[in-house]
């Protein structure tokens, strides 16, 4: 058995400016929650630009600090192990990677409802097409494509490292195409779907503010790179420039898909798993068969980018975990390296174990693909959030515990800019938590949305305290 501290030596320098960009890009555009971005209706475009100005530009800035000042294997493990200790950095990590494993089970239930969408339904049995046979045909998919992501995880990362800079491209075409298809379609006079007049852009706190987590969500990754640093080509140089570069094209893309899908699809039409599907289908239509021959390029793309997400996403979140039990804050098997690809192999084999186990469980529960995709996404996203709680103060803490500490980059405006920073960040992510537990209107009926809530919040402690129970071993281990 390899273990990753016995094998440092071992990674290539294979990751360069363009990777990285292509990286971060393919990492935070989370195309499997487009749809429910969407579901916020107009009111989306402002908490966009609220996020933008004040949660996505320092916690990029937060990030490129990070990241250049400790460019090691890591990521986020390390800037909260430096700042909190190693207890507080294996709980950290240890939210991170879960996530990861509860994430791939929502984004392969959205895989499987649009591949069942566009290849299977017309083909299958009634009761396979609709109701509860459609949401266990959409798991066995998800299962399948949730095997096939731990396969790709192994290989060497100058290999896999080609799917999600491909992926990055793939779905930056699928935003750009929504973009434009939707707005051909307005500029040739086609009503949109919903009404854009100027009240429906004011923020509100109604049945749509429970997506608002989506944003926060959807604008996070960029601390990704950050956990392969042994890997790059000129980390400290790279990684500032490449939070900013990515950041922009973000931005631009996430802005002008949510614009197609809501010129396109009714609101009370708009399925959180088969959304921009829905929306594509419907934009091409309007360009005959040239237009459906688009279509169905964009929606195997579409599969694509899901597949890409994932991959993406593991490639990092695996490295941390990793990195972690090297360093006796995580199980040792997650350490174990591939004896020829110097992957944490064991780290993408549970992961596939886990997100198994919850989408069997989750469709065991509910009949509606639509509530399976939701309840495990809000799982993921808690526990994702949660690893943020902990990374945000250690920015703050970084700059008065280890001042000495060499950093290529420094977030501008002093100490009062990074307090600023730190706590906003840090009031946005805890605000996003609370409104993950809110009624999501997936829910089949109001004993549902009861049964909903304390399943969330039981998963949610059940996963703090088997985080919890590695720290006193961990305490034994550094004394």
């Amino acid at each position: 058995m390899v273990l990753l501290s016995e094998a440092r030596h071992a990674f290539a320098r294979v990751l360069g400016r363009a990777d990285l960009v292509l990286f971060s890009v393919s990492a935070v555009l989370t195309i499997d929650t487009l749809a429910s971005a969407a579901s916020m209706g107009m009111t989306w475009f402002t908490w966009w630009g609220i996020t933008m100005a004040l949660f996505f530009l320092p916690y990029g800035l937060m990030t490129a600090e990070m990241g250049a000042a400790w460019p090691g294997e890591g990521g986020i493990y390390v800037w909260v192990r430096e700042a909190m200790g190693a207890r507080w950095g294996s709980l950290a990590a240890w939210f991170y990677w879960i996530n990861n494993a509860y994430w791939t089970a929502s984004v392969y239930m959205v895989f499987g409802g649009t591949f069942h969408t566009i290849f299977l339904k017309a083909h299958l049995p009634s009761p396979l097409r609709d109701g509860a046979g459609a949401t266990w045909t959409h798991t066995g998919i998800a299962i399948l494509v949730t095997w096939i992501t731990v396969a790709i995880g192994v290989v060497r990362l100058d290999v896999s490292k080609w799917l999600p800079n491909l992926g990055a491209v793939v779905k930056t075409a699928i935003f750009l195409g929504l973009g434009v298809l939707g707005l051909s379609s307005l500029f040739q006079g086609r009503p949109p779907a919903n009404d854009f007049s100027p009240a429906r852009f004011v923020p509100d706190w109604g049945a749509s503010l429970v997506f608002l987590p989506v944003l926060l969500y959807n604008a996070m990754g960029f601390e990704l790179m950050s956990s392969a640093g042994d890997e790059m080509k000129n980390p400290q140089r790279d990684v500032p420039r490449v939070t900013l570069l990515a950041g922009v094209v973000i931005a631009i893309v996430y802005t002008l898909g949510v614009l197609g899908i809501l010129l396109a699809v009714p609101l009370s039409r708009l399925s959180l798993v088969t959304g921009t599907w829905d929306a594509l289908e419907v934009l091409g239509r309007q360009w005959g068969s040239a237009g459906g021959a688009l279509v169905l390029l964009l929606g195997v793309g579409f599969l694509y980018a899901c597949v890409a997400n994932i991959v993406t996403w593991s490639l990092g979140v695996n490295r941390v975990a990793a990195a972690a039990a090297a360093e006796g804050s995580a199980p040792a098997v997650l350490a174990r390296l591939h004896p020829r690809y110097d992957t944490p192999y064991m780290a993408f084999v549970i992961t596939g174990v886990v997100a198994t186990a919850l989408l069997l469980g989750n469709a065991a529960l509910s009949s509606r693909a639509d509530n399976v995709f939701w309840m495990v996404f809000k799982l993921s996203g808690v526990c994702f959030l949660v690893a943020y709680l902990m990374v945000f103060p250690a920015f703050l803490l970084l700059r008065y515990r280890r001042p000495a500490q060499p950093r290529p980059y420094l977030m501008p405006g002093g100490m009062p800019a990074a307090w600023a920073a730190s706590l906003l960040c840090t009031a946005f992510i805890a605000f996003a938590i609370l409104l993950f537990f809110r009624t999501a209107p997936t829910a089949e009926d109001p004993a549902a949305a009861v049964r909903d809530f304390w399943l969330l919040l039981g998963e949610t402690l059940a996963t703090l305290a088997v985080g919890l129970a590695f720290l006193p071993r961990i305490k034994r281990r550094m004394g």
